[in-house]
């Protein structure tokens, strides 16, 4: 199965193109949405590229993309701009307007709840280290690129907490056990359980300061991820 490089609009800027690929495993349409561009995330992460090739072994129609100002995609996004649903919107018009699994990654995972909660026509949605709260200090962008806690840390509440409960049934959330932005405890108080992935951070890696997880892990969140979405309705099959 070879990708196919695709281009495509966002939903409410025609002019602007965002550039993907495709992975077509036959079956139901699945979209990949990637971590936040201005922290270096873009399609091509490792764990975004273990997700979508997961998917696609699945049996799925896999589209993993660059938000805009990423890569090949045009447009830009800055600290002040809006979660780029618009992008994810385009990458659903793009897969034929129905209804689609989603991953989301990081910022991807919430740019991918708030389209489930905007009404996007999205069947079931797998939020990957969904931040439950976000660094308010250095100390505590720190803990999350070495994955130590640092004793000045401060963190705030995410206001994506808010969303979730009205839409536990559709979503399901997936994070490492030890990533200092995702707290279990928010996410079971407002009916979301979640599968936890023991000695594992943010970036689903086991070693301090970095970045780079072990295929065993990528395997078995790409299978816990894809046992969830094929849930819903016999999603490999179409």
């Amino acid at each position: 199965m070879n990708p196919s490089p695709v281009s495509f609009p966002a939903r409410a800027r025609r002019d602007i193109v965002l550039s993907g690929e495709l992975l077509d495993g036959g079956g139901r349409p699945c979209v990949v949405s990637h971590p936040h561009p201005l922290a270096g995330g873009d399609m091509d992460h490792p764990v975004v590229v273990a997700l979508w090739r997961a998917a696609a072994r699945a049996g799925l129609r896999a589209l993993r993309y660059d938000f805009r100002g990423v890569g090949r995609s045009t447009g830009s996004l800055t600290a002040n701009s809006p979660l780029a649903t618009d992008d994810l919107g385009g990458a659903i018009d793009f897969l034929g307007g129905g209804e689609v699994l989603a991953i989301g990654y990081s910022y991807g995972a919430r740019v991918t709840l708030h389209a489930l909660r905007a009404g996007e026509a999205i069947a079931r949605a797998a939020l990957v280290a969904l931040p439950t709260r976000l660094p308010a200090n250095r100390a505590a962008m720190s803990n999350l690129i070495l994955g130590r806690p640092v004793r000045t840390e401060q963190f705030t509440d995410s206001p994506d907490l808010a969303l979730l409960a009205p839409l536990a049934h559709a979503l399901r959330t997936f994070a490492g056990e030890q990533d200092p932005l995702v707290d279990a405890a928010d996410l079971r108080a407002r009916g979301v359980e979640p599968v936890l992935f023991p000695g594992c951070n943010h970036f689903f890696s086991r070693r301090l300061g970095n970045q780079r997880p072990l295929e065993a892990d990528l395997d078995a969140l790409g299978a816990a991820v894809i046992a969830f979405l094929k849930d819903a309705g016999g999603a490999a099959g179409g």
